[in-house]
């Protein structure tokens, strides 16, 4: 493993990880290549779910609405276990049923499900209110990956250097097609975020029903009223909030994860050069990687 520090032309640092060939969050555990056997190897229990995640997706909020779902009850559950940045001992330690995430690219993920033993819930979102969210969040905390402005961000972002989950944003969308296209054995439900800021309940429905849970109508309704961005902000800003394991990244440990929470905020961003650069590579490595252009981004 190698250790990674940049400062390119314009000041703005970059600090990650290198092991293989790929670039790993600084935070991700010890000599990367260990945890990453510990992961791989790690086997589960029969209910678990694992929440599959590009950075700034969503996560949160799917997270807190797949745990309302299936503890039949409507309590906030936090921040959830991160797979790559936590010892697996705290995912031991979770009550049943448990659900846990990972932000890393497929070839990463537990063998236990990539063979279908672990059910998998993914969630996907527009790249360019990613990129603006995850840079809002850097911004928000302390000895981060990235120093600098959100132009030199957006250019890491773009690059395959860019060390959020092990690869490039065009990498990771790669590896999971591919996976999902030759893969039998997956248990995957695939959530987009825009779909379920317009039609909430419709994928309420959905993830119960990928759930095998047999939940009422009512009940259902309840979840997507208590999963609005306004109530998990609340929720999220109490000591529930909190977690040991970010406490020297921010303050009380609480991750900065609820900012606006809508579609299309870049547009409120992104300079015309910025969103024509944007744009520009994304079609240039989609075509380059086969992927249809429509697929991950919206307008």
């Amino acid at each position: 493993m190698e250790l990674v520090n940049i400062v390119d032309e314009y000041g703005n640092r970059m600090h990650y990880k290198r092991y293989q060939g790929r670039t790993f969050h600084p935070d991700v555990i010890g000599n990367v290549g260990d945890h990453l056997a510990e992961v791989a190897a790690y086997k589960g229990q029969p209910d678990d779910v694992l929440l599959c995640t590009f950075p700034k997706s969503g996560t949160h909020w799917v997270f807190n609405m797949v745990q309302m779902i299936r503890g039949n009850n409507l309590e906030y559950s936090g921040t959830p276990v991160v797979m790559e940045f936590h010892p697996i001992s705290d995912i031991e330690k979770l009550q049943s049923p448990r659900m846990y995430l990972t932000h890393a690219a497929y070839p990463f993920i537990p063998d236990a499900a990539k063979r279908g033993d672990i059910k998998i819930i993914q969630v996907m979102r527009n790249p360019k209110d990613s990129v603006l969210s995850f840079y809002e969040f850097f911004k928000s905390m302390r000895n981060m990956a990235y120093e600098g402005t959100f132009d030199g961000f957006l250019k890491y972002f773009l690059s395959d250097e860019f060390c959020g989950v092990g690869c490039s944003l065009f990498t990771y969308l790669k590896e999971w097609e591919e996976a999902k296209r030759n893969n039998k054995d997956l248990q995957i439900l695939n959530l987009r975020y825009e779909d379920l800021k317009k039609n909430l309940f419709e994928n309420v429905i959905k993830i119960s029903k990928f759930l095998n849970l047999e939940r009422t109508s009512s009940f259902l309704h309840e979840v997507e009223k208590n999963v609005s961005f306004e109530r998990l902000k609340k929720k999220h800003d109490t000591q529930t909030g909190e977690t040991d394991r970010w406490k020297n990244n921010t303050e009380g440990g609480r991750l900065p994860v609820y900012r606006k929470g809508i579609v299309g905020d870049w547009k409120n961003t992104f300079t015309v050069a910025q969103n024509e650069k944007f744009d520009a590579v994304y079609k240039e490595k989609m075509e380059e990687m086969r992927l249809p252009l429509d697929e991950f981004i919206f307008e």
